[in-house]
């Protein structure tokens, strides 16, 4: 079974408020994906480029939610370091990410080993 990131083209397997935080577009950049956990939560189901449409959340949102908690538990970085990276070390930082949810199938959108 394909895992949940490959199953949404979503590299970081975020949610759909993410993406509605975001400014991502319903129709658009993505759809309603998967529910899980007790239902209430769904992956976003990227429609366009995964790599391009994760690096503009983060841009935007960044790692932490308005009350200061980490987006994700298994990585954190301030928006000045964020900022501060290259296209390519992005890309890597996203791979990372993408490993970490278990997926396969977009390795090769990281660049070296993902």
């Amino acid at each position: 079974m394909k895992h949940r990131t490959d199953r949404h083209n979503n590299p970081t397997a975020f949610t759909t408020d993410i993406a509605h935080q975001a400014g991502l577009k319903l129709g658009k950049d993505y759809e309603e994906g998967d529910s899980f956990g007790d239902g209430r939560y769904h992956t976003a189901r990227l429609l366009g480029d995964p790599l391009e449409t994760t690096i503009r959340v983060i841009d935007t949102i960044g790692f932490y939610t308005s009350k200061g908690l980490k987006r994700w538990d298994y990585i954190a970085m301030p928006d000045f370091v964020w900022g501060g990276l290259t296209y390519y070390v992005r890309r890597r930082v996203i791979g990372f990410m993408y490993q970490h949810e278990g997926g396969t199938e977009l390795r090769g959108l990281f660049g070296g080993r993902s």
